[in-house]
């Protein structure tokens, strides 16, 4: 199996740490590749902005998975050339992202967090110093919208028209599966 995980972190936490050792695992994001952790065996690091995949063929891959990473693109076109990208160079995806109307949000930890009026945001992740964002607010009082986008299940089934869409059972995270056709 050949996998890329766009978005794939500083470790395996994601998933690499749980599928079979002999699965090939291309790990693409943005970090500096000291910053990488990675432990699977048959994982390989690339600095790469997935908005251009190009260095990927069409279908290169026979899973592409991104764990986490596509609710901190707020900027529409941007989003919309990582999904496109997603889409071409993976026959199947698993895309996990937070539920907008999550029980309990899972950078934030409180309960309906994408459903509070921008002010009350703020003032929870000040006061209680959330994720330690704190400073960050501090600095940009725009840090929550600019970092953050929780969308419904109906704008992700627009962008990945040919893929089904589940609630985890925790009720805090989606997935957005496509198959390969066989």
């Amino acid at each position: 199996m050949k996998i890329i995980d766009i978005g794939c972190g500083i470790d395996g936490r994601t998933f690499e740490d749980h599928i079979p050792r002999d699965w090939v695992v291309t790990g693409v994001d943005i970090l500096p590749p000291e910053r990488i952790r990675h432990t699977h065996p048959c994982f390989c690091y690339l600095r790469q902005d997935a908005r251009d995949l190009s260095r990927f063929g069409d279908g290169e891959f026979d899973l592409a998975v991104s764990i986490g990473m596509l609710e901190h693109i707020t900027d529409e076109r941007e989003s919309g050339r990582i999904v496109s990208e997603i889409r071409r160079v993976a026959r199947q995806h698993i895309v996990i992202v937070p539920y907008r109307y999550c029980w309990i949000e899972p950078h934030y930890g409180v309960p309906f967090f994408p459903l509070l009026p921008y002010p009350a945001k703020v003032a929870l992740v000040k006061s209680l110093n959330l994720c330690g964002h704190r400073e960050f607010l501090a600095r940009d009082p725009q840090y929550i919208n600019r970092e953050f986008l929780w969308k419904s299940n109906a704008e992700y089934r627009r962008i990945f028209p040919d893929a089904r869409i589940y609630l985890l059972p925790t009720l805090e995270t989606i997935a957005i599966i496509r198959k390969a056709q066989i």
